[in-house]
């Protein structure tokens, strides 16, 4: 594929930012930053890009984390690679849209996670995320596992995702959180 044919679909697809690649904390800054100077830029209302943001550092977090192709780059410093794009659809919506590979044995925990968190309404969220804050349940080596519950607060819609299983150990994991801009 050329770069003109790459370009033609990201301008398609409505998308304003996006990477590809080995994921760390200080790429993650970087790339916040980037996208909170470039959604400044073409004016989106200052709640909207703190949700953007939100939603994107999560799920980079996501993939540091639970990303099958997690790889040691200095002493207790991981990352791993990823895809991400922030884009706006046809309908004005925002939308924060990633990828990564999973360990096979995390796709029921997820599909499952994900279902229930899109059953609950804004109230029913908040409550949810308190009862697993106090609990402790549902807490992994590396984060409180409170992520999906965090972009469900943000997101207008229900969290999008899609697993599609490479082979008997790995999984190819997605998820697409809208964000609409109030008016």
């Amino acid at each position: 594929m050329t770069m003109i044919a790459f370009k033609e679909i990201l301008d398609e697809e409505g998308i304003i930012f996006s990477f590809s690649g080995t994921i760390s904390q200080a790429i993650l800054s970087s790339i916040g930053e980037t996208i909170e100077s470039e959604f400044e830029y073409i004016d989106v209302q200052k709640k909207t890009i703190l949700s953007i943001f939100a939603v994107f550092t999560e799920q980079m977090q996501n993939i540091m984390s639970y990303s099958k192709e997690r790889r040691l780059h200095a002493p207790n410093r991981h990352a791993s690679p990823g895809i991400c794009v922030v884009g706006k659809d046809d309908h004005n919506r925002y939308y924060v849209h990633s990828a990564n590979i999973i360990d096979a044995t995390d796709e029921e925990k997820i599909a499952t996670k994900i279902d229930y968190i899109n059953t609950l309404d804004h109230d029913a969220l908040r409550a949810y995320y308190r009862t697993l804050r106090r609990s402790g349940k549902d807490v992994h080596n590396r984060g409180a596992g409170l992520g999906f519950i965090e972009m469900a607060k943000k997101s207008t819609l229900p969290l999008e995702y899609h697993i599609t299983k490479l082979d008997d150990t790995q999984s190819f994991f997605e998820i697409k959180v809208y964000i609409e801009e109030s008016i």
